[in-house]
This record gives structure tokens, C-alpha cells and sequence, in this order.
């Protein structure tokens, strides 16, 4: 009959500098090699910056007029909700806190 070897026993963690995970090293190098691409880029005229700008508005796609009306009632009525909000607890809080603060 053959002998059951011995369990092994868990070797420590070696101490000293944990390892980045692979998936991060990967990413520290990808973020690496944009900066050096970028570092190493000349600078642009301001006509070819303005040229490069005004294709990229091309491609923007912009609302249409129901929709930018719709936003922008949300938006205008989100500030007022907030600003009632804030004023209403301003108003509280100075009523609760004005005879502490009332001089004597």
C-alpha cells in the first residue's frame, strides 16, 4: 500500500511591498504610454485647434426645442425647490438659535 504524504502547510505571505494585481499593472502602463504620447506631442496652431474644434461641433448632436424646453423647466425648477429648501431651513435654524446668540 502506498503512504499518504503529509498535508503541506500554508507558507506566510512574505513581508515587505505588496505587488500591484495584474489588471492594475496593465492599466498603469496603458496610462503610462498616454502620457509620454501625450507629453511628446507639439503644440497646435490656433487655426488647427479652432478647425479640429469646429469639426467636433459637427458632430454634436443637439436637442431639439421640446426637449431643451423640457430640460431646462426641470432645471429652473429644481433651483426653486432647492432654494425654498435652503431658505425654509435658514429661517428655522435662525429662529431656534437667535436667543442663544441674542446679546445680554
Amino acid at each position: 500500500m502506498a503512504e499518504k504524504a503529509p498535508p503541506k502547510k500554508a507558507q506566510p505571505a512574505p513581508a515587505g511591498p505588496k505587488r500591484a494585481a495584474p489588471a492594475q499593472v496593465g492599466r498603469m502602463d496603458e496610462i503610462q504610454k498616454r502620457a509620454q504620447t501625450m507629453a511628446s506631442r507639439k503644440a497646435v496652431d490656433p487655426g488647427t485647434f479652432f478647425r479640429e474644434a469646429w469639426i467636433e461641433l459637427k458632430k454634436t448632436t443637439w436637442p431639439n426645442r421640446n426637449t431643451l424646453t423640457k430640460s431646462t423647466t426641470v432645471v429652473l425648477a429644481l433651483v426653486v425647490a432647492v432654494a425654498v429648501w435652503v431658505g425654509g431651513l435658514d429661517a428655522i435654524l435662525s429662529h431656534i438659535l437667535r436667543p442663544l446668540f441674542a446679546p445680554r
